[in-house]
């Protein structure tokens, strides 16, 4: 049994001295710590951290709000956004114990153990007598497989709060692990006696009953876990590997079934769900599952191996071939891949092939055995997916109701850049659609001005989302402004402003013209060139994506190759719009969103540096941009450099976008 120890709840209210009430800022650091607070209790944790940021906005060195937009930060998963809250909260306070015990939390949750167990120092030094600390010292001990050292933590716990039920439960798992199985049970018994609500607890004894073929018992306990707490995954999810332990599998599928209804992303059963299908020759589900896997993971090797051999047994050796190729594209050592489909090309005709791969496979055999022939007996070995058709019973990532308690790092999303700003007309809108659109709104000194002193009531707003506006009000609206026009002072203001309308509407070709309009008015006005750049860009993916289309439609209606067919459509290359952008850049070279826009284009043009460099150019222009850091950061995680992606992505969260923190889950969470 691979454990995972469950983690000391993070309690989140503090009791905080008030603070004077004498200066204005004063008042709102408290206003919003509070609120903050009040939003933690909830789970709210983005607006917590919404109102944390707005908090030391007033109070640049307020010890509380970073602490607890660290505690917001690790309940989304951001662990390692946590740690520098934490550390900053140690800087402004260094005696305050709780950042040095959360932060060594974060540090065990990013493997990065000598730090660990260095704060859980300095926090006993601080606080001695402080059971917390010592049992989340012993988590650090167990991941680091010293069960001798975390029993003694959870001893010491237990000395200094014998009703410390995590202690027990904790320590139960340790004492099994070395294979004292009746102290494991004894302590695992006490902590139910303790805690007798605690589902974890009866599915800890139920996972060590397992493994000691007490199955019924097991039995027992899981239906226990699950009177408690019916809708729990994990619970099912370790049934189920019991009842496959007892041979029962219809019981399995349906425990399986339950597991993916309450968590349906969930890679892992679907993963032995589709094992336990193709061993039933339930190919068409198994194929299903595999789909579902990649889908969720699409860097999970094993799931491209296993359909290659459903689809192997299918008789379909094109896509497994398909799917061999792309086993060995994440894992190039891959002998089982290069054997099976040295067999999926013997079956296309392909011997040259076949033979490659073959003599790949051969000479990873012979060099992994430190030289020597390979008989033939050994290489069908090193075919043979029995390894991979195990059902797999280490952990899952079950989500407990995470979702349903405000966790968005759970939400599945699809991963793809921030779209393009434009610079909008901010059409009023009731309270509650307004409070979805003011995240991410920006302004610029002259923006800022222009909707201070303009007669008309004008308001103008940079931002990426698609302000909702009606066609009629937009239309309303055009008449006003054409009518009171001489109120904006210069004709060529009553293009532009109409231009953003039209362009809002997605009238491209109107909006086009009322740009051009505008700038041969006055060239001067560098947001019409700014707007007409990002319009005609979109108006060019507009074309493309129909093309796109349209090639479908024929493609599918004949015999053309599919992907010639693509070939012979040119994506964008924008030219019009980067000709826009560097007339704007000599007006304004300071203008941030001109550099987050150009970057977007060098991304979908694959000019990954590039766009790089103008992302790292608007957060330079402008440091509150939460878009540039998302973009560059999917970018990094695209060239591997997880370690800078992932802090881009703690800092896009910290600044407004919750999309962040699913991301972080997937690609910056390294549970032990």
């Amino acid at each position: 049994m691979k454990n995972r120890i469950q983690y000391i709840t993070l309690f989140f209210s503090l009791l905080f001295g008030l603070l004077s009430s004498g200066a204005q800022a004063q008042v709102d650091y408290q206003h919003f710590l509070w609120a903050g607070q009040s939003e933690l209790s909830r789970s709210n944790f983005t607006q917590a951290i919404y109102d944390f940021n707005t908090a030391l906005r007033s109070k640049p060195n307020g010890f509380e709000a970073y602490f607890l937009r660290g505690i917001a930060k690790y309940s989304l998963g951001d662990f390692k956004g946590a740690a520098n809250d934490f550390t900053r909260t140690v800087q402004i306070h260094p005696l305050y114990t709780r950042a040095y015990q959360y932060r060594g939390i974060c540090y065990d949750r990013l493997n990065d153990f000598s730090k660990a167990l260095k704060d859980f120092a300095k926090a006993l030094e601080l606080d001695p007598f402080n059971p917390e600390i010592y049992v989340a010292r012993g988590n650090v001990k167990m991941h680091m497989n010293n069960f001798a050292g975390a029993i003694q933590d959870y001893t010491k716990a237990i000395q200094l709060d014998p009703k410390k039920s995590d202690a027990f439960l904790n320590r139960g798992i340790a004492y099994h692990l070395q294979k004292k199985d009746s102290l494991a049970i004894r302590d695992v018994n006490k902590a139910i006696q303790l805690d007798y609500f605690n589902v974890d607890a009866w599915i800890k004894r139920g996972m060590i009953r397992y493994e000691m073929d007490s199955l019924h018992k097991a039995l027992q306990d899981y239906n226990h876990a699950v009177s408690l707490k019916p809708d729990y995954p994990y619970t099912y999810f370790q049934r189920a590997l019991t009842y496959l332990k007892l041979g029962d599998t219809a019981k399995v599928l349906q425990d399986y079934d339950k597991v993916l209804k309450l968590d349906p992303n969930n890679a892992l059963t679907y993963y032995n769900r589709a094992l336990i299908e193709s061993m039933q020759k339930d190919y068409k589900d198994a194929l299903a599952d595999y789909g579902k896997v990649i889908e969720i993971n699409p860097h999970n090797v094993y799931a491209y191996y296993n359909r290659g051999v459903v689809e192997l047994q299918m008789h379909e050796p094109r896509k497994a071939e398909a799917d061999y190729t792309k086993a060995l594209e994440i894992f190039p050592g891959f002998v089982g891949a290069y054997i099976n489909r040295s067999y999926a090309r013997q079956q296309l005709g392909d011997k040259k092939g076949a033979m490659a791969d073959h003599d790949s496979a051969t000479r990873i055999i012979a060099r992994a055995r430190g030289g020597g022939r390979v008989s033939r007996q050994l290489y069908k070995q090193y075919g043979d997916s029995a390894y991979f058709n195990k059902i797999m019973a280490f952990e899952a990532d079950f989500l407990n109701g995470e979702m349903r308690k405000g966790r968005v790092q759970f939400r599945k999303i699809n991963i793809e850049p921030k779209p393009d700003f434009f610079l909008i007309y901010a059409f009023d809108l009731p309270p509650s659609i307004y409070s979805q659109y003011q995240e991410g709104i920006y302004t610029d000194k002259n923006i800022a001005i222009f909707n201070n002193t303009n007669q008309l009531g004008i308001k103008l707003l940079f931002t990426t989302k698609r302000w909702p506006v009606k066609k009629q009000d937009a239309l309303k609206k055009e008449r006003f402004i054409k009518e009171n026009g001489q109120l904006l002072s210069e004709k060529a203001n009553v293009f532009f402003i109409r231009g953003i309308i039209e362009g809002m509407l997605k009238h491209y070709a109107n909006a086009i013209a009322d740009y051009d309009s505008c700038i041969r008015s006055d060239s001067a006005i560098i947001y019409a060139w700014f707007n007409r750049a990002a319009t005609q860009a979109e108006w060019d993916d507009a074309i493309y994506a129909e093309k796109l289309y349209q090639g479908r439609i024929g493609i599918s209606m004949s015999n053309f190759n599919t992907r010639h067919a693509f070939k012979s459509i040119p994506p964008p290359n924008y030219k019009k719009s980067f000709e826009d952008y560097d007339k704007v850049l000599q007006y304004n070279p300071n203008l941030a969103f001109v550099y987050y826009n150009r970057g977007n284009l060098k991304l979908k043009l694959k000019k990954y540096q590039r766009a790089i460099d103008d992302y790292s150019k608007a957060i330079q222009l402008e440091p509150k941009m939460a878009e540039a850091y998302y973009n560059r950061a999917l970018i990094l995680l695209y060239l591997k450099e997880n370690k800078l992606a992932c802090k881009d992505l703690s800092k896009a969260g910290e600044l407004g976008i919750p999309d962040a923190y699913s991301v972080i889950k997937r690609y910056c969470t390294r549970n032990p």
